[in-house]
């Protein structure tokens, strides 16, 4: 159940009644019924979008697609060993750090000491109140990374349970962000409304049509003007070419997690057709995917050498871009065409 406010500053807004009674905020200005592709508003308490169909909330999460994902605990290995400091983080990101973050946090699965917010890779919030939507945004750590940039932060994913935590660790940090689930291909958001759509260690997942649609969704929500970054596996990385030998050079199998490896021709040819100009690839890693500097403390000797090597070659390729055409993990940043 929701409770209509006047306008704010960043526009239209609700209360929303989350877990154990808490009470937050949420901008409604921006949100868009991709089912009947109409403007959504609050009417007598409730989340209505202009052809009169109420969307459906749970706990304070509006609901926009009819199947999300419920899995409170990772299906995909052992239940997690109980948490050395109970509380210091949240249960959710303990038990699921290494699927978020990637297998070199084993070991601090359920002892995370602290949640590994990342540096945020692009450009700070040009103006008060830019709004930044995060595809795939699991428990927030990258929404967060943009929340301190300045951002006016959306938080989108299928995963319910991951938004119910996200939105817990928003809090918890101090930090004011939305949160929706819904499906990536159909992103809940007024077309031409938004200013930044970002998306890490997601698309590489989905198959490569549904990845189309994906980015079609966010040439619709983008102003003129406004940038995509996303991060995807180089099928021409040094490890990520020997581990598409190991499997043949097959696609990945369709309903699967397994990585989907994009060349730099497709990628420029997916994100024309999808209505952007300018694109451009930046190296993100090498060796690795999804690892980030700050974390060496959570990671052993190993892993923390490997990725302090994978951080010294993007460094390089920073320096010498010819390197990025063979790194491992891409940046693809786009801009959304100006017509006329």
């Amino acid at each position: 159940m929701t409770r209509c406010l006047a306008v704010s500053s960043r526009g239209a807004s609700v209360f929303t009644h989350g877990l154990h009674g808490s009470k937050t905020r949420m901008q409604t200005d921006v949100l868009w019924c991709p089912e009947h592709g109409a403007a959504v508003r609050c009417v007598h308490g409730n989340l209505v979008c202009g052809v009169g169909h109420a969307i459906p909330t749970q706990d304070g999460l509006p609901l926009f697609t009819a199947h999300p994902r419920r899995e409170p605990t990772p299906l995909n290995m052992a239940p997690m060993p109980p948490q050395v400091q109970p509380g210091a983080v949240d249960g959710f990101v303990d038990d699921w750090i290494v699927n978020t973050n990637g297998n070199l946090y084993w070991g601090v699965r359920g002892r995370l000491p602290r949640y590994p917010i990342p540096t945020w890779p692009a450009r700070p919030a040009k103006r008060l109140g830019e709004t930044l939507i995060d595809i795939g945004c699991s428990w927030g750590r990258w929404t967060i990374a943009a929340a301190r940039e300045g951002y006016a932060t959306w938080g989108v994913d299928i995963h319910v349970d991951a938004l119910w935590a996200a939105r817990r660790v928003t809090q918890q940090l101090g930090f004011q962000s939305d949160f929706a689930c819904c499906d990536a291909a159909q992103l809940p958001f007024r077309p031409n409304s938004i200013d930044f759509v970002f998306s890490y260690s997601v698309l590489q997942h989905l198959e490569k049509d549904a990845v189309y649609k994906v980015l079609k969704g966010i040439a619709r929500i983008l102003r003129p003007g406004g940038t995509c970054l996303v991060q995807l596996p180089n099928a021409f990385g040094m490890v990520g070419f020997l581990r598409q030998m190991r499997r043949g050079f097959r696609e990945a199998a369709s309903g699967t997690f397994e990585m989907r490896y994009w060349k730099r021709g497709e990628i420029q040819r997916a994100f024309r057709d999808a209505g952007f100009g300018d694109v451009r690839f930046g190296a993100e890693g090498f060796l690795l995917q999804n690892t980030q500097r700050d974390d060496s403390d959570l990671m052993s000797t190993a892993g923390a050498m490997a990725m302090r090597a994978s951080c010294a070659l993007r460094d390089l390729a920073n320096r010498m871009p010819c390197l990025a055409r063979v790194a491992d993990s891409l940046w693809v940043q786009a801009t959304k065409a100006i017509k006329g």
